[in-house]
């Protein structure tokens, strides 16, 4: 990958942030998941019943609660000269899981639920509560993998700033961050497209599952890195 263009600006950002951030973030998120490069993905349409005018909301639901509530976990910013994100990563901290508690869920979740039909709030809370973790903890291993590890939740590029080298920059400020805290780095990947940049980036494939819904199949890839020797 090309070294990052010389006008970006990459900053680890404690959490909590504002508003503007989630705003913002949600916005690539929406773009990348549903309207940008690449056709609408299949866990967005799992995960929101088939109605992608939802992307935006089940966005914020998970942005909200790592980027402003302190000691969730950080934020990766990746801004352009006029200080526009163009880019950002999202972890939760070793001994932290996204939507695990009452206070992360009434940022979003109980609202989102609350409109679903009976159907799809069903399959979210299955899937995402129980399913999910399970094929998690299978697939690396690990008892508890998303909170044992330093787990990335999102990591996203605007299109048009995608393949320039941004993402890889700020994987190699988080990896430096795990290394300090002596923790690995784990993520998933609902895209095929991202499997050989995670790869490129440093990532090990652990390997893959198909998970099924009621509206289209989608499939999971499993990636970590160790990063004792950081």
């Amino acid at each position: 990958m090309p070294p990052p263009p010389s006008n970006i600006v990459f900053a680890r950002v404690e959490t909590p942030t504002d508003e503007t951030f989630v705003h913002d973030a949600n916005d690539i998120m929406a773009s990348v998941m549903g309207q940008g490069r690449y056709p609408a993905h299949e866990a967005s349409l799992a995960l929101t019943g088939g109605d992608m005018t939802r992307v935006a909301r089940l966005g914020g639901l998970m942005i909200r609660p790592i980027s402003l509530l302190s000691g969730v976990g950080h934020a990766y910013t990746a801004r352009d000269e006029i200080g526009a994100l163009v880019g950002f990563l999202l972890f939760t901290l070793p001994g932290q899981l996204m939507l695990s508690t009452d206070e992360q869920r009434k940022m979003g979740m109980y609202e989102y639920m609350a409109d679903l039909s009976p159907e799809v709030q069903e399959y979210f809370a299955e899937t995402m509560g129980k399913e999910v973790p399970k094929l998690n903890d299978q697939m690396f291993g690990i008892e508890a993998a998303e909170r044992t590890t330093y787990w990335c939740n999102m990591a996203m590029v605007r299109a048009e700033y995608q393949g320039k080298g941004i993402a890889k920059r700020m994987f190699q400020m988080a990896f430096d961050e795990a290394a300090k805290l002596g923790a690995t780095v784990a993520l998933t990947t609902t895209n095929r497209v991202n499997v050989p940049i995670y790869e490129k980036i440093g990532f090990t494939l652990r390997g893959e599952k198909t998970v099924p819904s009621p509206w289209v199949n989608w499939m999971m890839w499993y990636f970590s890195k160790d990063t004792e020797a950081q």
